[in-house]
């Protein structure tokens, strides 16, 4: 039956194909008020207002179109569409899912419901939603590259190397694929090949700088790479980026010695992860009147630790959507007088922000204990035992070390169990290693293989979280087998919980620090356990001597090797005698990593000294 509103329908949807939207979205308000009210209507008109800019009144038309027939596929689309324009990504991805079964063509609502689903850190549903998407579609490159992603974010990274080959032969010119190929091969304990994947990029574009980041990052892993060509690698990074990348005008910071200083940390970091936990205690221990202390969070997510440093800063920038020049931008409007990074060459890096110099002084600490190869960065924190004079032409920064450590680890953690090694009660040892598949090379396999020979009862325990994958704890037994190690005895433990990951410890007799790339969270995270670490002498580089430092401080500077026969001397004879052991677990104090007040008067007194030296060269 015609109906008096079937003319300002009519007039509606032509100004609504006309784009002349505001037109339209009175007519078909004007047809509801004449008394026409159909899903079509509501739904037009939602469009009509959500290509207004009006997505929040457009949401209520849809809701109503779906009232009225609620497998209405437009609406749902459309739904999905102005819940997203909102940020409402929960009630986008419920209108996506409903809009699937519906639709003739599902796979490319499949693949961006899982793009959400990315957004919102659900990596488990974005591989279910990838794995229904059909094969040979024109979209199976971005499948490949998406799925392999999300099965690294869920722990799978052999299973990920797969998909992102695939990919990459999809896209041979496309070198985030590389990029991301190599971000699996290191999480599966392969950084020779994650190097090589990341020349690839390097290849097809010279200025790709993620692929440089992760390279610089791989070599340091490889034992057949000397710290001095590592050094160069860095060098010729630091150089390109200079080339490419013009710095800003001199800053106009005053140059007075005693002021209060403005200092900017930047980090992707800024969480429940080691930069956070390193920075967590030192941060509330500054002293207030003396600094400001900013952050630079390159980061989508908070938790617990951002707010507990937030609560002790001055300012707090969120910058993940930002590019370089408007993070330098930014950095130069708060007139940071000196500007840290905590990320070096690993993820969430903005070293390309840095080498636009918007601070007077520029600063390397935490992140990466290593050259940044940048001319940009003035100084790198260290101490006098990571980082000796005889190293210091492996940087490009110029060195100024802290009193002690330059590590102070004020997150809360619980303590030694007490009590005897739990070799007496169990009547072996029990050797572990918690930390990234990438550090342990044959070299340290093959170690580990002769201490085992020589101990026919002992067990070793690595934890990471990559072995919770079949396929990975695989290959790294298949790997300590062909060193000569007896695979059974090599325990294998993907993720855990903090509280039962820290439960571990009490479980281990000593820990076997990896090299070169030495421990560093996992060998605190010991120390805090009343847990002996065995380390090996660094061969240059502060990579290498971490655990040297931190055993150093924490009174077991005899725990570090001169050399890997010393290494596995060493933990063979205490592997054969509790009492020694004992005495040894009784000796570590993490007392001197948890001075947080203590270690910020150090910490402020190297910014103030920083900024003498930038004073001085004005005047």
């Amino acid at each position: 039956m015609p109906s008096p509103a079937d003319g300002p329908v009519a007039d509606a949807i032509a100004h609504h194909a006309a784009g002349r939207f505001r037109e339209a979205v009175a007519g078909y308000q004007a047809a509801l008020a004449g008394g026409l009210d159909t899903p079509e209507l509501r739904n037009n008109l939602a469009h009509a207002l959500r290509l207004l800019g009006q997505p929040e009144a457009a949401l209520a038309q849809y809701a109503e179109a779906l009232r009225q027939r609620p497998d209405y596929l437009r609406a749902l689309l459309g739904r999905a569409d102005a819940a997203e324009a909102l940020n409402r990504l929960p009630e986008a991805a419920e209108a996506l899912a409903a809009a699937i079964p519906l639709s003739p063509d599902p796979d490319p609502l499949r693949i961006r419901l899982a793009g959400l689903h990315g957004t919102m850190n659900r990596p488990d549903r974005v591989v279910a939603l990838l794995r229904a998407v059909a094969p040979g579609g024109p979209d199976q490159a971005v499948v490949h590259n998406n799925l392999g992603n999300a099965l690294m974010a869920c722990g799978r990274p052999s299973e990920a190397i797969g998909e992102l080959r695939a990919a990459a032969a999809l896209l041979p010119g496309r070198t985030e694929v590389q990029v991301n190929l190599a971000h699996a091969l290191m999480a599966s304990g392969r950084p020779a090949e994650a190097a090589a994947a990341c020349g690839a990029a390097l290849d097809a574009d010279p200025d790709c700088w993620p692929a440089w980041h992760n390279r610089l990052l791989a070599l340091n892993y490889l034992p057949e790479v000397t710290p001095a060509a590592i050094a160069e690698e860095h060098r010729r990074f630091g150089a390109r980026i200079a080339a490419r990348i013009p710095a800003m005008a001199p800053p106009a910071n005053t140059a007075y010695p005693g002021r209060r200083l403005r200092i900017g940390f930047v980090s992707g970091d800024l969480r429940t992860h080691p930069v956070g936990q390193f920075l967590d205690g030192v941060v509330a221990a500054h002293d207030q009147a003396g600094f400001a202390l900013f952050a630079y969070a390159n980061q989508g997510t908070e938790d617990a630790v951002s707010a507990r440093l937030r609560a002790h800063l001055d300012g707090w920038r969120q910058v993940l959507a930002l590019d370089d020049a408007a993070l330098a931008a930014a950095v130069r409007a708060d007139g940071i007088d000196i500007l840290v990074d905590l990320s070096g060459h690993t993820g969430g890096t903005r070293i390309a922000a840095f080498a636009r110099r918007p601070a007077p002084v520029q600063v390397a600490w935490i992140g990466y204990p290593q050259t940044t190869g940048l001319a940009a960065m003035d100084w790198i924190i260290a101490d006098p035992t990571v980082l000796p004079p005889q190293d210091e032409p492996l940087y490009a920064e110029r060195v100024m070390r802290l009193p002690g450590c330059y590590l102070c680890y004020g997150a809360p953690l619980p303590g030694a169990p007490g009590g005897p090694p739990p070799m007496v009660a169990r009547g072996h040892a029990t050797f572990g290693c918690f930390g990234g598949l990438a550090k342990i090379n044959d070299s340290v396999l093959a170690a580990w293989a002769r201490i085992l020979a020589a101990l026919p009862t002992a067990r070793i325990l690595v934890k990471t979280r990559a072995l919770g994958e079949a396929e990975t704890a695989a290959a790294l037994r298949a790997r300590f087998a062909a060193q000569g190690g007896d695979a059974a005895r090599l325990d294998l433990e993907g993720h855990l919980p903090a509280t039962h990951h820290h439960a571990r410890f009490a479980d281990l007799d000593l820990m076997l620090d990896p090299f070169p790339y030495g421990g560093c969270t996992g060998t605190v995270e010991a120390i805090h356990a009343g847990v002996p670490t065995l380390g090996l002498r660094g061969r240059g580089g502060m990579m290498t001597r971490s655990a040297e430092t931190l055993l150093a401080q924490t009174g077991m500077a005899d725990w570090v090797a001169a050399d890997v026969d010393s290494y596995v001397a060493m933990a063979v004879r205490m592997g054969r005698d509790p009492a020694a052991l004992a005495a040894a677990r009784a000796r570590v104090s993490p007392a001197p990593l948890r001075d947080a007040a203590g270690f910020a008067r150090g910490l402020e007194a190297a910014w103030r000294a920083m900024w003498r030296d930038w004073c001085a060269r004005q005047h």
